[in-house]
C-alpha cells in the first residue's frame, strides 16, 4: 500500500508538471468555471474490479487430516453509475458527494489439501454484489494549465450489498453470504479537462474496505468452506468517467 501512496504522488506531480509546460491559449474554455458557481453537478459512469482479501485459517484441520483454504483467482469487470455533487469550500479544494449504484462479481475458489499433501480444487463460489454506494471525499487540485487540471482525491464510501439480501443461489454452488454493509477508504488520482461545454474528467480509484464481509449465515453444505475462512475484505479498483 506504501508503494501505491507512492506511485499515486509521483504520477500526480510528473502530470502536473508537464501540463505546467504548456503554453496557456489565448481562449480558455469556461475560463471562470473555477470561480462561478460553488455547487455544481454532474454524472459518472466507470468500470470496477472487485477483489477480496481472504484470510484463510490455516490451522483449521478436518477429522480425515484434509483442510480448505479459498483465493480469488478470477476477476470479473463490472459497472459503476453516480450523480455527482460538488461543493467549493476552497479555492483549490472541493468537497465531493457521489451517490450511485454499483455492481460486480467475484469467483472464490477453494481448494482441498489432503492428509498427503495433494491439492484439488473443490468448488468456486460466483459472489454477486449490488451495491448502493454513498462515497463523500475531498478533492484537492493543482493550478490550471491550459484546460486541464490534475487532482487528488481522498474520501471514503459506505456500500450497502443489495445481493446480501437475496436468498442464496444454492443451485449455482453459492454456499456463504456476504454481509450487507462495509466502509472503505478510498484514494484517487484524476484529470479534468475543461471543454466548450462542460468539464469532463478520468480518475482511478482504490477502495479498501475495513470491515470483515464473511456472515455468519451459511447453508449447512458450506459449514467446510466457512470454518476455512478467517476474513473476507473487499477491494476494488476504479476508473470513472465523470461529466459536471
Amino acid at each position: 500500500m506504501k508503494r501505491f501512496f507512492a506511485l499515486l504522488l509521483l504520477c500526480f506531480l510528473v502530470v502536473g508538471n508537464s501540463f505546467g509546460q504548456f503554453k496557456r491559449p489565448t481562449l480558455l474554455n469556461d475560463p471562470d468555471y473555477d470561480v462561478g458557481k460553488p455547487l455544481r453537478f454532474g454524472f459518472s459512469i466507470g468500470v470496477n474490479v472487485m477483489d477480496f482479501d481472504a484470510v484463510n485459517r490455516t490451522a483449521q484441520f478436518n477429522a480425515d487430516g484434509s483442510k480448505y483454504f479459498a483465493e480469488v483467482t478470477h476477476i470479473s469487470a463490472g459497472l459503476n453509475v453516480n450523480a455527482i455533487g460538488d461543493l467549493r469550500i476552497a479555492r483549490d479544494i472541493h468537497l465531493r458527494f457521489l451517490p450511485g449504484y454499483s455492481f460486480g462479481q467475484r469467483d472464490v475458489n477453494f481448494f482441498k489439501v489432503d492428509a498427503d499433501s495433494s491439492v484439488s480444487l473443490a468448488t468456486t463460489m460466483k459472489m454477486e454484489s449490488n451495491f448502493i454506494d454513498l462515497p463523500v471525499g475531498i478533492k484537492f487540485l493543482s493550478e490550471r494549465n491550459s484546460n486541464v487540471r490534475p487532482y487528488l482525491y481522498l474520501g471514503t464510501d459506505v456500500r450497502i450489498d443489495l445481493a446480501a439480501y437475496k436468498r442464496l443461489k444454492v443451485e449455482k454452488g453459492v454456499l456463504l453470504r456476504l454481509q450487507k454493509f462495509d466502509y472503505y477508504y478510498e484514494v484517487g488520482f484524476g484529470v479534468d479537462f475543461f471543454l466548450q461545454y462542460f468539464k469532463f474528467s478520468a480518475e482511478i480509484k482504490w477502495s479498501a474496505g475495513l470491515l470483515n464481509m464473511l456472515s455468519s449465515d451459511y447453508v449447512d453444505e458450506g459449514k467446510i468452506y466457512h470454518d476455512a475462512l478467517g476474513s473476507l475484505r473487499s477491494k476494488f479498483l476504479i476508473v470513472s468517467f465523470h461529466f459536471e
